[in-house]
């Protein structure tokens, strides 16, 4: 079961969440309040809250009460109903929600609002990842660039001139994407003179993880242009080493490619943490067991599930701790990452089983383990 909590007088928010819930998908609960005062007293119940709507168009609510509301929704997908024409009102609210819509509700919106909280729900993510994320207070707000980007990559046919006007809309992600793509990360033998050559030699998906990763920015402070730098070019460095394992173990060109993508993916709660004030060598930050995800990675797949990335490209990095026994493509781009975070030392001192394991995989002959 999921729970759905509004907090709203909007006549047709409430119609559309009731229609959903009892017509479309029954094993959502609503519960719905007037004011915020009646939210607070309401008495809890023991299953937490995954969906929360706060209508800051029809009720008033100061910082201390939009942050109340959201202490008490933790790690539900929070959505602020506002004037989405001002961009100024709708970055004051993202602070403390993660998604907004207009006063004007649409349904298919709506719907796609509650399957990203079911995947949230469904996310098995370590304890200390759950308990970190619900002591954060600021969330990275989706780049508009990426918005458009996906809507244009929605259609299989797009043509790369198509996708190299769009981008040129923002010179400065074109910058340091053509700096990126002539850069040693990338490998390519000669330089890369247009947008559109770069466009075509990255391929589509790839050129909309990395406009993500370039144009994401942090809604606080506390993150240096230094501090990004680095987590950018930590998270380059480590796509470059897993692509270069799955080019020497003879991965498909697409396995390739998203071998690389979840790599650079991975680095994204990174930024979040830096963005809540954390330190990246915080004890807390160590998995709670050497078989257990990174809580910085757990991280990243809950920001890029509250986004709406495709799960093909999340669950790797959800299981790129462990060596999985398969040949399945999430398992191999999950392998991958795994033996590339390796060193030398490492994999010698690998138990006999893993070793065995690595040897019988594709990966065997490019780390030095064989038969």
């Amino acid at each position: 079961m999921f729970q759905v909590v509004a907090i709203s007088l909007n006549p047709a928010l409430l119609s559309f969440l009731n229609k959903y819930c009892v017509k479309c998908d029954p094993r959502w609960q609503l519960r719905f309040f007037p004011t915020i005062g009646s939210y607070v007293a309401a008495p809890r119940n023991e299953d937490s809250i995954d969906l929360l709507f706060f209508d800051a168009h029809d009720i008033v609510a100061g910082l201390e009460e939009k942050r109340l509301v959201c202490f008490m929704a933790p790690l539900a997908l929070r959505v602020v109903i506002t004037n989405t024409v001002n961009d100024d009102v709708v970055l004051e609210h993202l602070d403390h929600f993660h998604a907004f819509i207009g006063p004007s509700v649409d349904f298919e919106h709506l719907t796609l609002l509650f399957q990203n909280a079911e995947q949230l729900k469904h996310l098995p993510l370590p304890g200390v990842s759950r308990r970190i994320l619900a002591s954060f207070t600021h969330f990275p707000v989706f780049p508009e660039i990426s918005t458009n980007l996906r809507k244009q990559l929605a259609d299989p046919a797009v043509e790369v001139s198509r996708v190299a006007r769009l981008l040129e809309n923002d010179p400065v992600v074109v910058s340091r994407l053509m700096q990126l793509v002539n850069s040693p990360y990338m490998g390519f033998a000669s330089e890369t003179m247009s947008l559109e050559i770069a466009v075509s030699r990255l391929g589509m998906q790839v050129v909309e993880m990395l406009v993500l990763m370039l144009a994401i920015k942090g809604a606080s402070s506390a993150v240096s242009a230094k501090e990004h730098a680095q987590v950018i070019e930590q998270a380059l460095q480590f796509g470059n080493a897993c692509r270069a394992l799955a080019k020497q173990s003879n991965l498909k060109r697409l396995q390739q490619d998203h071998v690389f993508i979840a790599a650079i993916l991975s680095c994204f709660g990174q930024l979040l943490l830096l963005q809540n004030g954390w330190m990246l060598d915080d004890p807390d930050l160590v998995a709670e067991q050497s078989d257990t995800v990174r809580p910085d990675v757990a991280i990243s797949a809950y920001l890029l599930t509250l986004w709406g990335l495709d799960q093909k490209l999340i669950a790797p990095l959800l299981s790129q701790h462990q060596l999985i026994d398969g040949t399945e493509p999430q398992f191999l781009v999950s392998n991958c990452l795994y033996l590339a975070r390796l060193t030398k030392p490492q994999l010698l001192a690998l138990p006999d089983a893993i070793r065995q394991q690595i040897a019988r995989s594709p990966f065997g002959n490019a780390v030095g383990i064989v038969h």
